[in-house]
């Protein structure tokens, strides 16, 4: 089946025309080993946010079957990504259009609300219902941060390092999706699944507030100087 996947991709890939950037300053160092040469320092402060979005997001699709069987509700637990899936295609297709005209706070404020309530429903998810609400509402949160924060960390670069900020943001996600199971597993053994989601929903909470200081503020300072 990935073959399958893999053989489409690549046929849909031929398809794309790139245009080729002249780049006329090339600000990459070329001698030695520099940071800035690895790392966006542009896209670093979003892509701190992305890497504890993606920690708390590690602590659902490392525990959520655990958990389930935790609760009795592996059955209705098989159905939660679907419709995780579910949300981010419907909520996509106008938050994008909605970032391009008011503006990043105008989806990310409300996508740390719906992800916060979304870790609250799963914490006390002792029901199919409220289990598939948890996904609904982490879909409509976190879907739509995670491409709001992709968006954001290729705009505030310029166009030749739009490759490196990529880089840099998925290396910070990366981080914080990889080191997300080792850190939260150890606290499995102190508490239950339902306070690591509710704990969870604290961070992200406060991912809010870190945004707010690292770009949100800058973001409206700069419609209100558009408007």
């Amino acid at each position: 089946m990935i073959i399958v996947q893999g053989f489409i991709c690549l046929s849909i890939a031929s398809f794309i025309n790139v245009p080729i950037l002249e780049i006329t300053v090339e600000k990459f160092s070329k001698k030695g080993l520099k940071l800035s040469n690895f790392i966006e320092s542009k896209a670093a402060p979003i892509s701190v946010v992305i890497l504890l979005l993606g920690f708390c997001y590690s602590g659902i699709f490392t525990f959520i079957n655990l958990y389930a069987l935790e609760n009795n509700l592996v059955n209705t637990a098989s159905f939660f990504f679907l419709v995780y899936s579910i949300a981010i295609l419907i909520s996509r297709s106008f938050t994008s259009r909605l970032m391009d005209v008011k503006g990043a706070n105008y989806v990310m404020y409300p996508g740390f609300i719906l992800y916060t309530l979304g870790m609250l429903f799963l914490s006390s998810a002792h029901n199919g219902f409220i289990l598939l609400i948890s996904g609904f509402l982490i879909g409509l949160g976190f879907g739509n941060l995670q491409s709001c924060t992709h968006a954001i960390a290729i705009k505030v670069v310029n166009h030749y390092r739009i490759g490196l900020a990529t880089s840099t943001y998925f290396i910070f996600i990366e981080i914080g999706s990889g080191l997300g199971p080792f850190l939260l597993g150890l606290l499995i053994p102190i508490i239950s699944y339902s306070k690591l989601y509710a704990f969870l929903s604290v961070i992200v909470l406060l991912s809010s507030v870190i945004y707010y200081l690292l770009h949100g503020r800058k973001e409206r300072a700069r419609i209100k100087a558009t408007a």
